[in-house]
């Protein structure tokens, strides 16, 4: 009976040293957890240790503090936590390097620079170039010289270059009839490089750590105010909403023109890209906001349509062709807006020329929309042939 006890614990004991190290180790107590998830406290291979202290889920390269939702008011209390972000996150400074009121968006958690990679001209500043700059008034040194690189210009060489700066008082200036003065916050940093192409070359544009407004956005703004034939950089010292660039390219583009900024144009360019930030807000990017905003745009110009009713006809011709709904406050909004469009001197075929892509994009859709509506009136009247055939059966 002996051996055969001997003969049980051997095979019990060659049974658990065959087992996989995870199973033998639970076997012999060892509890460790080898496969959490780094969900907010629990960093993988490592047991949390209870203190609230994710150092490996940290953020870096960019500022911390700084998330939300967009509307709603953040304050960060520079301990260095992370609020969480969606796109367009207001963000209240307290000396912490964020920005207040750009509506930053902080989800960059690797210190990558953030672009538009869906319509991106990636637009490059050489040597050979005579750029103009638009520095944000609040960015600090170290700000600079991140915003400089990202535009490809050596900081040491800064003085070689024409520069003007946008303060937060002219944010408030062309925003405040849009946008709660404390959506639009107390610090410009965003900035903005423009340098001249030739003739005929249209508007291009990159974008560097800007969340908020998009290529598209600040290609139709722009062939609004009158920027012309230019390759555009707009860059943020960390992800933000870059609105305060919208009126540096302009000032850059005034003095690159030796001219006076239109406040009609830039009014009208600026309450643009608020409308159209708020239909990618409700609808999504996928219901195309910058094309529908500028083919309604497009044709209240070849019309030269000025009345509310026309424009609303226009409006809901667009709904149509881009299958989205809106709500009666949304098309007051855009009509609103395509009044001011219509006083402006906007030649319609230099619009098409300067935000080329935009039109391009439209162009496409409308042959596919035309393309498969045709198919379907071709079946359509298939069917009615048919019917009329068994009709006349009868």
């Amino acid at each position: 009976m002996k051996n055969f006890w001997k003969q049980c614990g051997a095979v019990v004991l060659a049974l658990i040293l065959a087992l996989p190290p995870s199973v033998s180790a639970a076997a012999a107590g060892n509890h460790t957890e080898s496969t959490l998830q780094d969900d907010g406290g629990f960093v993988r291979g490592e047991p949390d240790d209870g203190d609230g202290d994710d150092s490996a889920g940290g953020e870096t390269g960019e500022e911390a503090g700084s998330g939300g939702d967009r509307g709603e008011l953040i304050q960060d209390d520079e301990s260095g936590s992370e609020k969480g972000s969606d796109r367009g996150e207001l963000v209240q400074d307290d000396g912490s390097g964020s920005d207040r009121g750009e509506l930053i968006q902080d989800d960059n958690e690797t210190g990558e620079v953030i672009t538009d990679t869906s319509a991106d001209d990636h637009v490059v500043i050489s040597g050979q170039d005579k750029p103009y700059l638009a520095l944000g008034a609040n960015l600090n040194q170290e700000q600079k010289r991140t915003v400089l690189n990202l535009m490809g210009i050596d900081p040491a060489n800064l003085d070689q270059y024409q520069v003007v700066t946008v303060t937060n008082q002219e944010e408030h200036q062309y925003l405040d009839e849009y946008l709660d003065a404390s959506t639009i916050g107390s610090r410009a940093l965003s900035s903005v490089v423009i340098v001249k192409r030739e003739k005929g070359a249209g508007i291009h544009i990159s974008t560097r750590n800007i969340s908020y407004c998009t290529v598209g956005m600040y290609k139709n703004a722009l062939a609004t105010a009158g920027l012309e034939d230019a390759d555009v950089i707009v860059a943020g010292p960390f992800p933000l909403s870059g609105t305060a660039a919208l009126i540096g390219a302009m000032k850059a583009y005034a003095d690159m023109e030796n001219t006076d900024i239109d406040p009609e144009s830039l009014d009208t360019a600026m309450n643009e890209i608020v409308v159209t930030g708020g239909l990618v807000d409700s609808l999504g990017a996928e219901s195309q906001p910058e094309e529908f905003i500028a083919y309604i745009k497009q044709k209240v110009l070849e019309e030269g349509e000025k009345s509310v009713e026309g424009i609303h006809r226009i409006i809901e011709e667009a709904c149509s062709l881009f299958d989205v709904s809106l709500n009666d406050t949304q098309k007051n909004q855009i009509a609103s807006l395509m009044e001011k469009v219509s006083s402006l001197d906007l030649n319609v075929d230099n619009l098409l020329k300067q935000a080329g892509s935009i039109y391009e994009s439209i162009a496409n859709m409308k042959d596919e929309s035309g393309f498969l509506a045709g198919i379907a009136d071709f079946f359509k009247r298939l069917m009615d042939a048919v019917a009329g055939f068994f009709r006349g059966l009868f």
